[in-house]
C-alpha cells in the first residue's frame, strides 16, 4: 500500500470505502456479515475487536436502527446503540470519524451534518437529502445544505421513493426510468450494489469530503513536525 491506510468499520458494501479511496487512501473494510460486492480488501470480523494497527484514519458506522423510530419495529427491536463503544476503542494517535443518523445526535459529540444536496446528488428530477451526522477528532468545516424545490428521492427498504415536498410527507413513485435500482444508483453515486445494499449505504461523496479533510490534517501535522 503506497497511500495512507484507512479502515472502514461496519463497511457493508463499501460506499464509505469508495469515498475514502477517491480521497486518497488505501482502504480495508470490516463487517460482521459477508460482503461479496465490497470493492476492496475485506475482513469478515467483529468491528469492535478488529485490530486497528497501521491505520492513518478509521471510520466507523455503528448500527443506526437502535437510534431511529424503527427501533421498535419487528426485526429492529433491541438493536444496540454502540456509538460510545466505537468512540472508546478509537486509537488516541489516529484520526477517526463516526457516522450515524440524525436521531443519534444525543449520543454524538459536536457532529457536523452532511447532505446529498451539498454534493449535487440526485436523480431524475429529484435531489438526494439523506442527512448523516459525522463526529470526528479533527476539524471538518460544516458545509451548508443546498435544498431546493425539487422533490427528495429517498432510498430505503429496497426501493427508491419520491418523497413529497411537504415536511415529512412521502409519496411513492413506483416507476423510474430504468427501474428503482437505476434511480437509486444514480442518486447515490454507486453502481455496484443491490437495492438492498444501496438502502444501507453512505454516498461515497460524503466519505470523500471527510477523507480529504483528514488528509489535509495529516499533511499539516507532517509539515509542522518537519519545521
Amino acid at each position: 500500500m503506497s497511500r495512507p491506510l484507512a479502515i472502514d468499520l461496519c463497511c457493508k458494501a463499501g460506499g464509505v470505502s469508495m469515498g475514502l479511496y477517491q480521497a486518497g487512501f488505501d482502504v480495508i473494510g470490516v463487517d460482521i456479515e459477508p460482503q461479496p460486492r465490497y470493492p476492496f480488501r475485506f475482513f469478515q470480523a467483529d468491528a469492535l475487536t478488529f485490530p486497528l494497527y497501521g491505520a492513518a484514519f478509521v471510520w466507523a458506522s455503528p448500527h443506526c436502527q437502535g437510534y431511529t423510530a424503527l427501533r421498535h419495529a419487528p426485526g429492529a427491536k433491541g438493536k444496540p446503540r454502540q456509538i460510545q463503544q466505537f468512540r472508546d476503542r478509537m486509537p488516541a494517535d489516529v484520526l477517526w470519524a463516526i457516522e450515524n443518523v440524525e436521531e443519534a445526535a444525543w449520543d454524538m459529540q459536536d457532529p457536523i451534518t452532511l447532505c446529498g444536496s451539498m454534493f449535487g446528488l440526485g436523480a431524475q428530477g429529484c435531489r438526494l437529502q439523506r442527512h448523516r451526522l459525522i463526529e470526528s477528532n479533527f476539524q471538518i468545516n460544516q458545509p451548508g445544505c443546498q435544498h431546493d424545490d425539487r422533490p427528495v428521492i429517498g432510498i430505503y427498504g429496497g426501493h427508491a421513493r419520491r418523497r413529497a415536498k411537504s415536511a415529512g410527507g412521502r409519496g411513492t413513485r413506483d416507476v423510474w426510468n430504468g427501474g428503482h435500482k437505476a434511480a437509486a444508483s444514480e442518486a447515490m453515486g454507486i453502481n455496484w450494489m443491490t437495492l438492498g445494499e444501496l438502502s444501507e449505504a453512505i454516498p461515497p461523496a460524503y466519505a470523500e469530503f471527510v477523507g480529504r479533510a483528514a488528509l489535509a490534517h495529516i499533511a499539516k501535522q507532517i509539515s509542522q513536525a518537519a519545521e
